[in-house]
């Protein structure tokens, strides 16, 4: 099956070649979370940093508040965490190796997609595929077949990711020194 081609009207200088439509499970592995025991859940920083969901993302980035002591699924640090349940798309790197609760995924991305993915949560993709009757979720295969716009280029990804990455720094930067006491 052939994937979908479209061009950017902005560009970087040098990068010519189309875009893909791509599923995002072919771009990148993803595991889905599995909680581990609540027994085994501890306040001790020296266990395992254990991901459950939305309230563990702060600014972009896992914010460890919760560790466990068994191992269940996981992610390596500098990975993607997107939150699967109640919101769905809230997403963010995170700069530990995780265990990963019922609530998360992990993304073996880059900056790109975490860009990519923060795009579609700003534009309200999620909630166009998320169901629930109680709370918003999504599965695994929903989330595998996510269709992402890609470059083909590795340059062009790694181009595009750090402009963006860049912007976020001087939007955070700004919002810090507009809420900063005088």
């Amino acid at each position: 099956m052939a994937e979908k081609q479209n061009t950017p009207e902005i560009r970087f200088k040098g990068f010519t070649d189309p875009w893909e439509q791509r599923k995002l499970g072919g771009i990148a592995p993803v595991t889905m979370g599995q909680s581990p025991n609540g027994a085994c859940y501890t306040d001790n920083p020296n266990d395992a940093v254990l991901v459950q969901g939305n309230a563990d993302l702060k600014d972009g980035w896992v914010f460890p508040r919760v560790w466990t002591t068994e191992i269940t699924k996981t992610a390596k640090a500098g990975d993607l965490i997107m939150s699967v349940r109640a919101p769905v798309g809230a997403v963010g790197k995170t700069a530990y190796d995780v265990v990963l609760g019922r609530g998360v995924a992990g993304i073996a991305g880059n900056e790109f997609l975490f860009q990519a993915l923060s795009k579609k949560e700003a534009e309200g993709y999620w909630s166009t595929v998320s169901a629930g009757s109680t709370f918003d979720s999504i599965n695994g295969d929903e989330l595998r077949n996510t269709p992402v716009d890609y470059p083909r280029s590795k340059p062009e990804r790694e181009a595009v990711g750090s402009c963006l990455s860049r912007i976020d720094c001087l939007i955070t930067l700004h919002q810090r020194t507009q809420s900063a006491p005088l």
